[in-house]
Order: C-alpha cells, then structure tokens, then sequence
C-alpha cells in the first residue's frame, strides 16, 4: 500500500481529527475534483443557495419513480414550491400533537409491553416498526407486510442517497421501486373505488385531487408518498438505534434519559437525541453540485472560487464540531439551540419531516428507556449490527 492510500485510510477511519484539521487549516478543500466544505458557516452558506448548489438526485429519483421526480430531488422550481406546498396541506403541524404524537408513543409502548423478558431487538421488534405502523395509520400506506416494506424502502434510500453502491445494491432498490409503484398504484384505485373518505393523508390528497387542486394526479399522489415513505422509516429506524446505543456506551447519559423518560420529559429526550446524533451522526454530510461559478466564504482568508460542475460535499458531522460556532463542542450538553443541529438539512431542503422526527424518534425512544434495568446483550450479540449504512440488529436484554 502507497503512502498516499495509507494517509487516505487514516483519514477515513479518523474522520474528527480530519475534519478538525481541515476546519483549521484548509476549511474548503477540492479532492478528486470533490469540494469538501468543513466549517458551520460555509455549510449553511452551501446549503442556502438551493440555485447555486443544487441537489444531486434527479437521475436516480427518475428511475425510482419511472420518470418523473420527487420534490427532494429538485432545485428551487415552480413544481418543487407545488408540490411541497400540497404535501404541507395534507401533512399539517397542527397533526403534530393531536395526532401523530399519541400514534407513535402508544404503539410504541405497547411493543415493548408486549416484549417477553430476555433478549428484545431494538431495529426488528421496535425501530422499523413503528414507522411501518405510522405510514399505515397516518398516511394511509400500510405496504404488504412489514418486512417488505422495511427492504423496499431501505434499499431505496441507500440508492438514492449513498454514494458507491454495490451492482446488487442498486439492482434491488430498483426491482423494489417498480414493485412500490406498483403497489401505490393500486392502492390509490382501490381507495378511489371503494369511496371511502377517511382521513389519512392518502384520503386528503384525493380531496385535493377530487377539487381539481394541481399536482394531485394519481401519479402525482403517489410519488409523493413514495417520496415521503423512502424518506420516513429507514432513516427513523437507524436514528433511534444509533441514539440507543450511543447512550448504552455511556452509562451516565443512559441513567439521565431513562430518567427523562419515566417523568415524560419529552423535550429533555428530544435534546438528548439531537446531541446524541451529534456525536455519531446519521451520515456526514449532503451532496451538491454547483451550477455557476461561485466564491464561497467570500471575503475571508479560506475564501475559495469552486467552478461549475464541481461536485460539493457539505460535511455536516464537521460543522456540528466547529467551535468557530458549537461552544465547547466536544461535550455532551443539553442547552444547545436546535438551529447549531444539522442532522435533518438546512435551507430550502431541510427534511421535509422535520417537525415528525422530533416527536417520532424521542418517542419510540421513551418506549424502550423506560424498561428497567435495560441493558446490551452481553459479548459480539450485543453490538449493533449493519446492512450496509443501516443497522439491521441492536440486542438488549429486559430483565424482570
């Protein structure tokens, strides 16, 4: 092995210290033709101009949906503001607590209640489902079964949204988007035949689509969901398994949010999630790719001119490490503002469940954290295990 790809090793399996040395000393660096963006600042900066570094996932969004696109894979567009605005209808904050608070917790308590003593799988028996069942019950999309529905959308992340993918990989997130399609597609002719009006957000966009609303064609509607599905349960399931076993690898913190969960202090588990995922994060950073030729951080020494065409890697993990903006950020607080978070986007693309995520997550969480005695399965079961970015496996044992 060169000394070049030796150095390459380090810095990818020493991904901090990288990252710290950049921000110092080369914030925004251009390898392999890749502009690496280090600094809170210059990532937001990044990430606010939607018409200078734009989104990446339109060839794949194409194949995913046979075609067409999905609002997270356009640039800032009259049919992005469209879609996003009817997707904002259907799925309104006011749902937030009336509705999808109570749906999540509940039925993520009973799953644990339900748990037998002995080993509990934290992703199958809990962190996939609980998304499954919300997609089932809010938006009206159950899928066939769980298992299913869990792979399909998986794989389709990991395509859209991970960069080098195995052939297999890519072939079976593409076999199982024709087969999402083809499972909306029936499902929004069955609902429309049967005249059932329930109130789900497949049953709003079809009100929106039944007053003539643009953008609410069958196609359209199922795009959407399927946009919105892909985004929802793999990154929901990985979030709270990465949360979990973070804080079984630091038994203070542990004790702390078990606490937090007993006395239903739903904002100190929110807190302790976002700084949780903090320090292992959902991925490192958010793909662009620049369309003009533009200067970022102009005006400062680290100012760089990056030429159009050049693909930009916004590296989140490291902005949410800069101490030019994040105070004292190598320890674990809990009195950080949720704007110095990344984890979810910034700017125009921001995730679309935002809003979700923070109740959704800390909830299925609050299930699980309040078992007594919890702890990891002892020896190699109780690490948490992975199918490619997501983890597939995370033991614990529920003692009596």
């Amino acid at each position: 092995m060169s000394l070049g790809d030796r150095l390459k090793n380090w810095a990818l399996n020493n991904t901090n210290v990288t990252f710290s040395l950049l921000r110092t000393f080369k914030p925004i660096v251009i390898v392999n033709n890749t502009a690496l963006i280090t600094r809170f600042a210059d990532v937001e900066e990044v990430l606010s101009r939607p018409n200078i570094f734009g989104v990446t996932y339109a060839e794949k969004m194409g194949i995913i949906t046979n075609g067409s696109n999905f609002f997270l894979g356009m640039n800032d567009t009259a049919i992005y503001t469209r879609d996003v605005s009817n997707m904002r209808i259907v799925v309104p904050r006011t749902d937030l607590n009336d509705r999808i608070k109570p749906l999540v917790e509940n039925h993520a308590q009973s799953l644990v209640d339900a748990a037998k003593e002995g080993v509990f799988d934290v992703v199958k028996e809990l962190s996939e489902l609980v998304p499954c069942h919300f997609s089932a019950e809010y938006l009206g999309v159950p899928g066939n079964t769980t298992a299913e529905f869990v792979d399909w959308n998986t794989y389709m992340f990991q395509y859209l949204f991970f960069p080098d993918n195995s052939a297999e990989v890519d072939r079976k997130a593409i076999t199982y988007a024709a087969q999402m399609r083809t499972y909306l597609d029936e499902l929004i002719q069955t609902r429309k035949a049967s005249g059932e009006q329930k109130d789900d957000v497949l049953g709003r966009c079809l009100a929106l689509q039944m007053s003539n609303t643009p953008g609410m064609s069958d196609e359209d509607i199922r795009n959407n969901l399927l946009g919105i599905i892909v985004g929802a349960i793999p990154t929901t399931s990985k979030c709270v398994a990465q949360v979990l076993n973070y804080l079984l690898d630091h038994p203070e913190l542990l004790e702390s949010a078990q606490t937090a969960a007993r006395a239903d202090e739903d904002e100190t588990l929110r807190k302790i999630m976002l700084e949780c995922l903090r320090f292992d994060v959902f991925a490192p950073g958010i793909s662009r790719i620049t369309l003009e030729d533009y200067t970022l951080a102009k005006g400062t020494w680290r100012a760089t001119k990056i030429t159009k065409g050049t693909p930009v890697l916004a590296l989140t993990q490291s902005a949410m490490m800069d101490a030019h903006q994040i105070s004292d950020p190598k320890s674990f607080r809990l009195d950080r503002p949720d704007y110095h978070y990344l984890h979810f986007g910034y700017g125009l693309h921001t995730c679309f469940g935002y809003y979700i995520n923070m109740i959704q997550i800390p909830m299925i969480l609050k299930a699980i954290l309040k078992v007594k005695n919890l702890t990891r399965e002892p020896g190699e079961a109780g690490k948490m295990e992975f199918r490619g970015p997501f983890p597939s496996h995370l033991r614990v044992r529920i003692i009596g």
